[in-house]
């Protein structure tokens, strides 16, 4: 499979079956959407705050403002250990969900191979360096250029909120292992196989990248994230695995990560 068809029908397999169908997929993002959310209610419980400033500089002017007024210190900030903790029980959530949903709809589980070979690695690697540097930086800077907008700081803040070891490990462990692999076996494995098999390679990557740059819910980087999706998809169709990918996915935001780190 190294060109984009355009076939239109849902594929059969051998045994009559349809691959996964969107309805799985939007169940089951709905149902890890709701697990995150409940877990972030119960540290809301226990007495943590799940919104936080945007740069270390609230802090700051938080334990200034208690200062002045006498009050006892205190930094109810949820840590960000707990933070990339919360994802994981969504991300199982999802990916159950779907997994299930699709079985009890009598449909082909396809699509999620890990199987590979050694050339996937530096394949992945070089898609996902490109990717990075120069285009989602050249992309970035112009998309504020052109509408004057300020650039995204999530990743940013987030990188800032590392407050020891722990935290540092949470996070490499969090976005540069765990997002990759589950948005890939989500996003390329289960919506793009499901798009592609019922409206042709162009369209379903087409649309299976815009939502990859939607659910980052970033007005700024959406179009840079749906090209790095395209990009991602591209590499998942041509291979027929996911393995590429995924290491595509896993350079990138290990790129991200480290240019971070290097400027806290």
């Amino acid at each position: 499979m190294t060109e984009l068809d355009s076939t239109r029908a849902p594929q059969q397999y051998q045994d009559g079956r349809p691959a996964w169908g969107i309805a799985e997929a939007v169940l089951g993002w709905i149902g890890g959407s709701f697990a995150a959310v409940v877990v972030f209610t119960i540290y809301q419980a226990l007495g943590f705050s799940i919104f936080s400033p945007e740069s270390s500089g609230g802090f700051l002017g938080r334990t200034v403002g208690q200062n002045r007024v006498g009050e006892g210190f205190s930094d109810d900030a949820l840590p960000l250990y707990l933070q990339m903790f919360a994802q994981v029980p969504g991300w199982i959530v999802m990916l159950a969900i779907t997994w299930v949903v699709a079985g009890a709809l009598g449909r082909k589980r396809t699509g999620i191979s890990f199987s590979g070979e050694l050339l996937d690695i530096p394949r992945g690697f070089v898609v996902g360096f490109v990717l990075q540097i120069p285009i989602v930086i050249i992309l970035v800077n112009i998309i504020v250029s052109i509408f004057d907008i300020a650039p995204d700081t999530g990743a940013a803040s987030l990188v800032e909120s590392v407050g020891g070891p722990l935290d540092l490990v949470a996070l490499v462990l969090g976005v540069v292992f765990g997002a990759p692999i589950v948005e890939e076996i989500f996003y390329r494995g289960v919506v793009q196989r499901a798009l592609v098999d019922r409206l042709g390679a162009v369209v379903g990557i087409g649309i299976a990248s815009l939502l990859f740059g939607a659910v980052h819910l970033s007005l700024v980087n959406f179009f840079p994230l749906s090209v790095v999706g395209a990009g991602f998809g591209f590499l998942a169709y041509k291979y027929g695995r996911l393995l590429p990918a995924i290491v595509a996915h896993m350079t990138f935001n290990l790129i991200t990560v480290v240019a971070l780190l290097s400027m806290a």
